[in-house]
Formats: structure tokens, C-alpha cells, sequence
């Protein structure tokens, strides 16, 4: 066929892939709406040709190839169970990556391999392997985010125009939805040219074929696997350390997000409530608190307050133990009551039916998605140290007045609470790659 050879055509359609992939998402120059809907067009066009024409076909007679590309120890949840899952199948080759390499993101890297160690999971690091000589069936993804989080011959929009099937299985709860967050959930590099999306709830599913520019059907709700460790009684007891420490009190979740600024608004409550409440935290003597900061908590209160007053108010306090361990089930499902800001524990605290306040900032109320808004509807709130003074006094202290609420809430939009999620996405990537001509 000469020059217009099959692989000659391949090879074109795949260059044109990456540059109009890094055009469109990042782009050097404001688009029009007319630049924009044609490059939205190529987008579409060029990812629909990767998944059909130019995937990496899969052969019958073999193991299906899938490789792991693991990067930050806090999102296990988000993969334990399917792990799991494939490593009992006979019918995949399971293979575990390591990508810590220090790009941008480093602080939630930083643990990766030493929580793999403490798995006992073999695992090489990505840069060992050419993937090329590989020929993975299916990558799978630990986050969306590919500037900031890995090399760029690992960025979403490359491994698919290498032909692999790239899963991405959200790592935490798509929560806002403000204009910067539909960018990372819908229009990234990762959610957009995905072979299959895994996300926690069927809700999310219309906005993802309102707003992804390749359509949305790579998507799926059916079920995610974090909430499979949240079930069965896998973590149904405090780590001892903690334990010798509650003696006998009820035990308080404290869980905050880094100070968090989103369109020039901050949407976590002001540090100086959140200094108050540590401040008097000790006078609730019959009660236990469990600080649990995101990784980046105090690398991001430097901006906000002095970072040392602020831990040694809290180390001070006979009533106070923070929790700085990477995987927080066991302190999630083990405690009496909880009080979050916005974190994906908002919403997998729900699986516990206790009470929880959600703690927003007054002065700017962060648009959340449809499904997370429709829980935190049930959750009581507060934005101060007031408030969550007020919910210690009214509901630890008194009653529970908001529980069939809440629950009917939770079990609405998180329908599979049957410990079977890692398996049934396992399943339909089985039954896809049969399905293919």
C-alpha cells in the first residue's frame, strides 16, 4: 500500500492526536467559541479513532496485560478491592508500578513505596519499563491529574493515542463544581480520553455527558471501590495506640482540608474559628478528638498562621491525638461523631449513620455537584467555633435529630454497599475487551 500503508495512517492520526490533545487543553492563546467547538470536534474525533482504530488488540488466547501505576498511598481505597480483584483472576497478568517521581505534587508521593512495602506488594518503578516492549492491555491511572503528577509520557492523552486502555477509577468524591473543578473532572487529559471512568455515583453520570467534550460514555456508576473497605468489618476497632489513649470516652473526628482558596473565595472555614475550637478544646474532657489534616494541611496553613502555635495548641491538649497515617479507615468507621470540611470522608462517613457536621465558610458557599450536595443537604452545619460548638452541646450531647434524613440521603445516591465494587468493575473490563471486533 505503499506510503498509505495502515501503520503509515496510524502513525500520522497518533501525532496528530498528542498535539491537538495538548492544543485544546492548554492552550497558548484564548480560544474563540468557534476555535473552541472545532477543537472540541478534533478532540472527539481523534480519541473515538484511538479506541476503535488504534487500540493495542487484545488476544484471546492470552492473560489480559493490566498495569498499575501507583502514586499516592492516601487514594489505596480508591483501588484496594479491584486490586484485589484482578490478582485472584487467573485471567489477567497483574502488574504494579510506582510513579513518584518529584514533578510538582511531592508531599502525597512521598510514602508510595514504603506503603506498597508495607502491603507486601512487588512492585518496579515505571521508569524500569518501556512501555512500548509491554504492550499493556489496559494502565490504569492513580490520578487525574497529569501536569502536576506524572511524566508526560504518561499523561492520559498519550498512552491513549499509544492505543492502551487507560482506567481511571476517581480517587475521592467529585465534589465541587465550580468552573476550575469541571475542568479536572470532566475536560482533563485523563477523564476526557479514558477508556473507562469509574465514578461513586449514577448521578454523576448526566454531568459527565453534558461536559465531557468526547461525549461521556467511557463512564460508569457501578459502584467504587473505596466503599468496599468501608463495609464487611475489615476495620472494626481503633489502632491500639490510639485505643490506649480514648479510655473509654466518645471519640470525635476532627478532619480538616488544607485552607483552601477556589475563584478568590476561601471555601474551608477561617483558621482563626479552627484555632478557637483547638484553643478550648480541652475543656470537653469526656470527649476524644482525632485530628486527622489533609497531607498538605500544615505545608498550607503557613500562609494563613503560625504553624507552630497551632500544633502545639492541639499537642497540648490531653483530649487530642492527630492522625497523620495514610490509610484512615480504621479512625473513620471507629469513631462516635464527625466534623468535616470538604473532603471525600464527608461523604464516606455516611456509611457509619452518625452524625456529622459539615463545616463550610460562611462567606462563600462552595457550588458542590448534585449528588454531594444532596447528601451534605442532611448533614448539620456550622462555619464557626460557635457552631461547632453548638453541635457538641445540641447533638453529642443531646440527640441525633437529623439520622433517617441523612441516611435515606446517603443510600439514594451511594446505592452499592455490598463490599462487591472492585469486582464488578473487574467484570466489565472483562466484558468489554471480549466485546471487542
Amino acid at each position: 500500500m505503499g506510503k498509505f500503508s495502515k501503520k503509515s495512517i496510524k502513525k500520522y492520526y497518533l501525532k496528530k492526536l498528542n498535539r491537538f490533545r495538548n492544543y485544546f487543553l492548554f492552550p497558548a492563546v484564548k480560544q474563540t467559541n468557534i476555535t473552541r467547538n472545532r477543537v472540541l470536534f478534533t478532540e472527539f474525533t481523534l480519541t473515538k479513532m484511538s479506541h476503535h482504530m488504534f487500540r493495542v488488540p487484545y488476544r484471546p488466547e492470552n492473560k489480559i496485560k493490566i498495569i498499575f501505576i501507583f502514586q499516592a498511598a492516601s487514594f489505596w481505597p480508591s483501588w484496594e478491592s479491584f486490586w484485589e480483584a484482578c490478582q485472584q483472576d487467573d485471567r489477567f497478568d497483574v502488574q504494579m508500578y510506582v510513579c513518584d517521581d518529584p514533578i510538582k505534587e511531592q508531599i502525597q508521593f512521598k510514602s508510595a513505596r514504603a506503603f506498597l512495602d508495607n502491603l507486601g506488594i512487588k512492585y518496579a518503578h515505571i521508569s524500569t519499563v518501556n512501555l512500548d516492549e509491554l504492550k499493556p492491555d489496559v494502565v490504569v491511572l492513580h490520578t487525574p491529574y497529569d501536569g502536576g503528577h506524572r511524566p508526560k509520557y504518561l499523561h492520559g492523552n498519550r498512552l491513549t493515542a499509544s492505543g492502551y486502555r487507560v482506567i481511571y477509577i476517581t480517587y475521592g468524591i467529585e465534589i465541587s463544581d465550580t468552573d476550575g473543578a469541571r475542568s479536572d473532572h470532566f475536560t482533563a487529559s485523563v477523564t476526557t480520553t479514558a477508556w473507562r471512568v469509574y465514578t461513586f455515583s449514577q448521578e454523576m453520570i448526566p454531568l459527565y455527558k453534558k461536559f465531557s467534550p468526547t461525549g461521556g460514555d467511557m463512564v460508569r456508576a457501578i459502584g467504587h471501590p473505596k466503599f468496599d473497605g468501608l463495609v464487611g468489618g475489615k476495620f472494626n476497632s481503633f489502632p491500639e495506640d490510639i485505643n490506649n489513649l480514648i479510655n473509654g470516652r466518645k471519640v470525635v473526628l476532627w478532619k480538616v482540608h488544607f485552607p483552601k482558596i477556589v475563584a478568590g473565595h476561601q471555601i474551608t472555614p477561617s483558621i482563626n474559628e479552627y484555632l478557637q475550637f483547638a484553643k478550648n478544646i480541652s475543656q470537653y474532657e469526656d470527649l476524644f478528638f482525632i485530628f486527622m489534616p489533609h497531607p498538605k494541611f500544615y505545608e498550607q496553613l503557613e500562609k494563613f498562621a503560625n504553624v507552630s502555635d497551632f500544633r502545639a495548641t492541639l499537642d497540648s491538649a490531653e483530649n487530642v491525638h492527630q492522625y497523620f497515617e495514610d490509610d484512615y479507615r480504621a479512625v473513620l468507621l471507629n469513631c462516635d461523631f464527625y466534623m468535616i470540611d470538604r473532603s471525600a470522608l464527608m461523604i464516606e462517613a455516611g456509611v457509619t449513620g452518625r452524625p456529622i457536621l459539615y463545616l463550610h465558610n460562611n462567606a462563600y458557599d462552595e457550588p458542590m455537584t448534585p449528588p454531594v450536595q444532596h447528601i451534605i443537604d442532611s448533614y448539620y452545619k456550622a462555619h464557626s467555633y460557635e457552631g461547632m460548638d453548638s453541635f457538641i452541646q445540641d447533638v453529642i450531647y443531646g440527640e441525633d435529630y437529623m439520622k433517617i434524613e441523612r441516611d435515606d440521603a446517603f443510600h439514594k445516591i451511594i446505592p452499592f454497599l455490598d463490599g462487591n465494587n472492585g469486582e464488578r468493575i473487574k467484570e466489565d473490563i472483562i466484558t468489554s475487551i471480549m466485546k471487542e471486533k
